[in-house]
């Protein structure tokens, strides 16, 4: 044991506690001095190889006189020495100048050695028969003692989702084919001689012996033909915990007897066998710390297929080399990072489902922001003021889109030509003349085929008095207003009826919204579009038309851009808004932009036309809590196992399910106090 942390020479000063243990090693290992080697000496030894060798008399007198003398500086000497081969090495051939600094070297290396011993010394390490104490923390560990004929393929994964501390060690020795092959004919021929025996007498024949007589057989046979490869494997597993039975205070999540008759009991459902490493504890402990030195040495024989069985250790994991942390793996404690843009998914775009206070919007402003630290152009379509305060913090963009706002976007605006398409003189009125027929049919709840066809003639007469038509160039002309279409509707009485149902977006209380020119641009790193302000009513036009004049925009100009829609439910209400919604998703990725949709209504969304297709087109998908009532079409569309439902029903808050590429994944959100405060509203 260590007490007050006190080092001297590289040995503990404080209590040793001696027990009585009998070693059999059954390998070529090097013998065992009578020198106690403590674990953390190993440690250091194992890390810095080069801090332990044995070390030459640098500053020892020398009776033999110097052969080599040189004329060279110091630096010359040196690399002189670094290329000297180690068995052309003398005492004899250093100068006293390049001694003393060589001295002077070794002591710094010992210096160095003792601070790192001081860094990662624990304050204690008490060792029992069945346990170890390293700094309060209890460390218990398990070795697999024997394995069964047939277990279940990449069993491993259980084992890595353990709920717990843990750490997990397989060390793997390959064997000698002939070695391997002679014990095992030696062993064949003894098993034969028992079925021949029992067979001459008349007893049944033992199908344990029958079995392990197939099995040595089969394995012979395909060591012969080079199909197997034999190996010896340890695999030995620590578990920690904070309490055990020598504490008076219990708590069942936090005791590491309770943690170990879990481990147990998962073991044996597939049959193999565990072992406590008994009065072994402190070579169990160093075993599976992370220096790869195997001091507990208790293998099994394993075939290359039953090992790579075993391999790799997979879990339901999502772990990228890159981009940004998707918070805390609730199965493993790990972290799931990975990129929502990457090549292997088949598009960037993500659909969060949640029931109201289920803290949708703070995970998606915790993702926002962090996507905002990579220099990745956001913009968010806002409907109830929720993400005011992170621009206030960002100091970026915020449009009121409001009757009474004065940031307007015109929905006469022209499209700006596309980067990379050819283009007819008539193609960009001919698209933006569809885009107002479909506001248009939102704002008056709908158009006949006969008012569409009037609407399209209008239209085109308002562009004309601007001078924009079919055959002219558009660029450098001030487009029209919505109170010009309806002064071209007035003038005819055939189209009076349609003037009157646009007349109050024009001259009445909703007359600021859709009738003035574009005063905003998306030219800063956050945009928000804020709609809490605008009537029920009008909701869905105008976010219909905040979306057609961000899709303008990304198609004009391409670069990686993230566009976040919070209750799109309220697109869902119109088929026109929903389908502009549906196809812009659909298209983003060739535009670079992500398209994360977000609703709380989540039936309606899911049995809207359009909902289930939207899920359909989103690589990602996020489940937080959800309603009992809800379940039902979750479960129709996500096609849910039963642990996985009552994970949803249950959930606490910031607890949900990612959905990504073929993993499903149970998170829970982990923001640091700075995030927190900066996002919380």
């Amino acid at each position: 044991m260590l007490y007050d942390n006190k080092i001297y020479d590289g040995k503990f000063d404080g209590v040793y506690v001696n027990y009585t243990k009998t070693i059999k090693n059954t390998v070529n290992k090097k013998k065992s001095t009578n020198k106690k080697e403590w674990f953390i000496d190993k440690i250091v030894n194992a890390l810095f190889p080069a801090a332990n060798t044995s070390k030459k008399s640098w500053g020892k007198k020398n009776d033999n006189k110097i052969e080599v003398k040189s004329n060279k500086n110091l630096e010359e000497q040196i690399k002189w020495f670094l290329k000297l081969p180690d068995d052309e090495y003398s005492d004899s051939k250093l100068t006293s100048e390049l001694r003393s600094y060589l001295l002077k070297q070794d002591q710094e290396i010992d210096k160095a050695n003792a601070n790192i011993r001081q860094k990662i010394t624990p304050s204690s390490f008490d060792i029992w028969i069945n346990e170890v104490n390293v700094s309060g923390m209890y460390a218990r560990t398990y070795y697999a003692n024997s394995y069964p004929s047939v277990i279940d393929f990449l069993w491993t994964r259980w084992i890595v989702n353990l709920d717990g501390k843990y750490d997990s060690t397989w060390f793997i020795y390959p064997t000698e084919k002939a070695t391997i092959a002679s014990a095992l004919k030696k062993r064949a021929t003894q098993v034969k001689v028992e079925i021949n025996d029992a067979m001459e007498k008349g007893r049944a024949v033992d199908k344990d012996i029958e079995i392990e007589y197939q099995d040595i057989d089969n394995i012979l046979q395909k060591l012969a033909t080079w199909e197997e490869k034999y190996f010896q494997t340890s695999f030995y597993t620590t578990l920690y915990s904070e309490e055990t039975w020598r504490e008076k205070k219990y708590n069942p999540d936090n005791n590491l007897d309770i943690f170990s008759k879990k481990f147990e009991q998962l073991m044996k459902t597939y049959a193999i066998n565990v072992k406590r490493a008994s009065f072994r504890m402190d070579e169990g402990f160093h075993s599976t710390t992370p220096v790869a030195i195997d001091d507990l040495w208790i293998y099994r024989s394993m075939l290359s297929t039953s090992l790579w069985g075993a391999f790799p250790f997979i879990s339901n994991d999502l772990i990228q080399e890159s981009w940004i942390l998707y918070w805390i793996n609730l199965h493993s404690s790990s972290l799931v990072i990975f990129d929502r843009f990457s090549p292997k998914m088949p598009n960037a775009n993500s659909i969060t489902l949640a029931t109201s206070w289920a803290w949708k919007s703070f995970t998606t402003k915790l993702e926002v922001l962090r996507y905002l630290l990579l220099w990745t152009e956001v913009i968010i379509i806002d409907p109830e003021n929720e993400y005011k305060w992170l621009v206030d913090k960002v100091w970026w963009t915020y449009v009121n889109v409001s009757v009474n706002s004065h940031q307007y976007i015109n929905p006469f605006d022209l499209p700006p030509k596309l980067e990379d398409r050819d283009y007819a003189e008539w193609d960009l009125l001919r698209w933006k003349i569809m885009e107002l027929i479909w506001l248009i049919s939102v704002l008056v709840w709908w158009l006949t085929p006969v008012e569409e066809s009037v609407l399209d003639t209008a239209i085109q007469q308002t562009y004309a008095l601007k001078e924009i038509d079919f055959t002219s160039d558009p660029d450098g002309k001030t487009p029209p207003l919505m109170e010009d279409l309806l002064t071209v509707l007035e003038g005819t009485e055939w189209w009076n009826m349609l003037a009157i149902k646009l007349s109050k977006y024009v001259t009445w209380s909703f007359g600021n919204l859709f009738n003035n020119y574009t005063n905003i641009d998306l030219d800063n790193w956050l945009t928000v579009f804020s709609i809490r302000d605008i009537e029920d009513a009008l909701k869905t036009p105008a976010m219909y038309n905040v979306l057609n004049y961000i899709w303008t925009k990304v198609r004009a100009h391409k670069k990686k851009r993230l566009l976040v829609v919070d209750e799109a439910w309220i697109m869902m209400k119109e088929e026109m808004a929903a389908s502009f919604l549906f196809g812009l998703i659909k298209r983003a990725r060739k535009y670079k932009l992500w398209v994360t949709t977000i609703t709380q209504d989540v039936e309606d969304f899911l049995n809207s036309p359009y909902g289930k297709p939207i899920v359909s087109n989103a690589a990602v998908q996020i489940l937080l809590k959800q309603s009992t009532a809800s379940m039902k079409s979750m479960d129709k569309v996500f096609s849910l196992s039963e642990a996985e439902k009552n994970m949803l029903v249950s959930a606490n808050v910031w607890e949900w399910l990612l959905f990504a590429w073929q993993q499903h994944v149970a998170l829970k959100v982990l923001a640091s106090p700075y995030e927190t405060d900066f996002i919380s509203t």
